[in-house]
């Protein structure tokens, strides 16, 4: 059941919810990316947060049914899909209005399925997290060698995939009971609610399946990169020609076979930090300058 994480279910989460509203007054709460407001004495409104200024007609859409917000969750603002509902790119321009306590509920899990729910659950100590090697464990088939990522790549795998540039929820689970993610801080969260993730969804593991492709492919000694796998000097090549194309950015979401995707390049960019920590930094180069008192130019020196 979905309130099973909490005590009392989701009667008093939604009710710890809207109280939580209440309190802010005319300033209402910002929940990830959205602003929650009480506007009477049983009446609610929900729009994105960076609307908050907007006068209601310059909306485009505005409505008091709570189901509209499944819609809304769908599309970013430039129309493509969003397979990941707490991913920070919601889209703008719509109010939720006229909400009695258990349409806002609706409403806002339909924006954010089960957050309010692990928000109230964190909050009250109740929250059932299950650790990465218990998830892996459970998968079978194409996705079953998950389960042999190493920690280390585990971890990278999570801050390229569960980053606040990626997933707006805070992961809460580790590799195993035993063993830490200990992941960097990202500061502070996007809205007042800190929402965490008890356990790792569908997109990472289909992302840790990527990586596992990534990591098991032989390596070649690259100088001033190190050590990248074929996949990975491709990816490289991949990422220049679309900068220099103006299509960087492109890839779905979902499209982890994409060198462009973000979430590949977000551990590209955290495999080639890796292997500059080993290799070191490049010497700097040797510039040819007026007056050098070296009795051997260097080469290219145009007063030779």
């Amino acid at each position: 059941m979905r309130g099973a994480h909490a005590a009392g279910g989701i009667p008093a989460a939604r009710q710890a919810l809207t109280e939580w509203i209440d309190a802010a007054g005319e300033a209402g709460r910002t929940f990830l990316q959205v602003r929650l407001l009480r506007t009477g004495d049983t009446q609610y409104e929900i729009r994105h947060a960076r609307d908050v200024l907007r006068s209601i007609p310059s909306l485009e859409t505005v409505t008091s049914d709570p189901y509209a917000a499944r819609y809304i969750a769908q599309m970013t603002n430039g129309g493509e899909h969003r397979p990941l509902k707490t991913a920070p790119n919601l889209r703008q321009g719509w109010a939720l209005v006229d909400l009695d306590a258990r349409a806002l509920w609706t409403a806002l899990d339909y924006l954010y399925p089960a957050c309010a729910l692990h928000w109230y659950a964190e909050l009250a100590g109740t929250l059932r997290v299950t650790h990465w090697r218990e998830v892996a464990a459970r998968q079978s088939g194409m996705y079953g060698a998950v389960k042999l990522l190493p920690p280390d790549v585990v971890r990278n795998t999570v801050r390229a995939c569960c980053g606040d540039a990626a997933c707006l929820r805070r992961v809460a689970w580790e590799v195993d009971a035993d063993t830490p993610l200990d992941l960097p801080s990202e500061g502070e969260t996007t809205g007042e609610a800190l929402v965490p993730c008890p356990e790792a969804c569908s997109m990472f593991i289909s992302f840790a399946r990527q990586v596992l492709v990534l990591e098991r492919a032989p390596r070649h000694e690259l100088p001033g990169l190190g050590r990248l796998g074929v996949e990975e000097i491709e990816q490289v090549r991949e990422i220049a020609t679309s900068a220099a194309a103006g299509t960087l950015g492109s890839a779905r979401e979902g499209e982890f076979g994409e060198g462009t995707n973000s979430r590949r390049m977000r551990y590209l960019a955290l495999r080639l930090a890796e292997e500059k920590s080993r290799i070191g930094d490049l010497p700097a180069p040797e510039l040819p300058c007026e007056g050098c008192p070296k009795a051997v130019p260097c080469r290219g020196c145009p007063m030779v």
